[in-house]
């Protein structure tokens, strides 16, 4: 049973929209300079000075969000014209996706492998599954050690998979299916068959030999799924914090030069300084929200090849190990 926190933090750090999130802390700012602010201070707080104190704010957060936009404006004038390449390029990218759904339909000999997320991602996930049940079928039941292992990678597997199914159904985009890879645990999942082949030690039979080889090849083409997938989530989301960026910036930025404009026919309140200086923290917010995500996701996918470089208790165990 997820807990109330965590499905708050999850919500908050991957499926909230951005701009959502930042509106919910820049409210929170608000109370926290505001009715905070004045409960903490005690009304004991200076009137401020508006040319000593509030138009050195303003010009200073105003600077700081044109420099903002202008970073990231340039950092997409990069990414753009790092898309335009030679036609030659364009077509071996192009080409090397339609080698590799190839090779994938050699593999799971499929006819055709889907080109929807979901549905290639399950072609994926119920190959390997089907396999394992053939292992299962053909291990020999005279080790009692090994046959308990395998039954225990079966059940991880199992489950791994009808979550990971479960969730790229509700997929409506590649963030989506980002997030519903994040659960199975790919380098796990290649250090327990290759542990199950080296306790065969040479025992086991030649198609079992050969059915593991290409369960770990399915796996292969399943952890560079999520990282194609995740190349694809990366491009989107950086054009929506270009979007978002402006949306929150402008009306930043235009409620800052109102201000300073027209300062001394402002009311003198220190409500007003306190939601000008939060709006003129928005844009900044909504950059720290998208970073959270992207950080967030960027090291739960990292590629660690066939080495389990970190542990989460929230994830499949796999084969219990004596070490752990």
């Amino acid at each position: 049973m997820v807990s109330l926190e965590a499905r708050a933090t999850e919500w908050l750090v991957y499926q909230g929209n951005r701009l959502t999130v930042t509106t919910i802390a820049v409210i929170l700012l608000f109370v926290l300079f505001g009715p905070v602010g004045h409960l903490v201070m005690g009304g004991l707080g200076q009137t401020l000075s508006r040319h000593r104190t509030v138009v050195p704010l303003v010009t200073t957060l105003l600077s700081g969000n044109f420099l903002l936009v202008s970073i990231v404006v340039s950092v997409n004038s990069l990414f753009v014209s790092g898309e335009q390449n030679p036609l030659g390029e364009q077509f071996g990218r192009i080409h090397s996706v339609s080698q590799f759904r190839h090779r994938l339909e050699e593999v799971t000999e499929f006819d055709h492998v889907p080109g929807q997320p979901a549905a290639f991602l399950r072609v994926l996930t119920g190959d390997i599954v089907e396999r394992a049940q053939y292992l299962e079928e053909r291990i020999p039941a005279t080790d009692l050690e090994f046959r308990e292992d395998f039954d225990a990678y079966l059940d991880d597997l199992g489950r791994a998979t009808a979550d990971l199914n479960a969730k790229v159904d509700e997929a409506a985009g590649p963030l989506d299916v980002v997030l519903a890879t994040l659960a199975y645990d790919y380098e796990r999942q290649v250090n327990d068959l290759q542990r199950l082949r080296s306790e065969g030690d040479g025992d086991l039979p030649e198609s079992v030999e050969e059915t593991i080889d290409d369960m770990l090849d399915l796996l292969q083409y399943l952890a560079t799924t999520r990282e194609y997938f995740k190349t694809l989530y990366f491009r989107r989301e950086f054009a929506n914090l270009s979007r978002d960026l402006f949306l929150v910036a402008f009306p930043a930025i235009v409620v800052m030069s109102f201000v300073l404009l027209h300062i001394d026919q402002l009311p003198q309140s220190h409500w007003l300084v306190v939601g000008v200086h939060v709006a003129s923290l928005a844009p900044i917010v909504l950059l720290g929200t998208y970073i959270a995500r992207v950080v967030a996701i960027a090291k739960r996918t990292e590629s660690a090849g066939q080495f389990v470089i970190y542990d989460r208790s929230d994830t499949l165990q796999g084969i219990p190990r004596d070490a752990e």
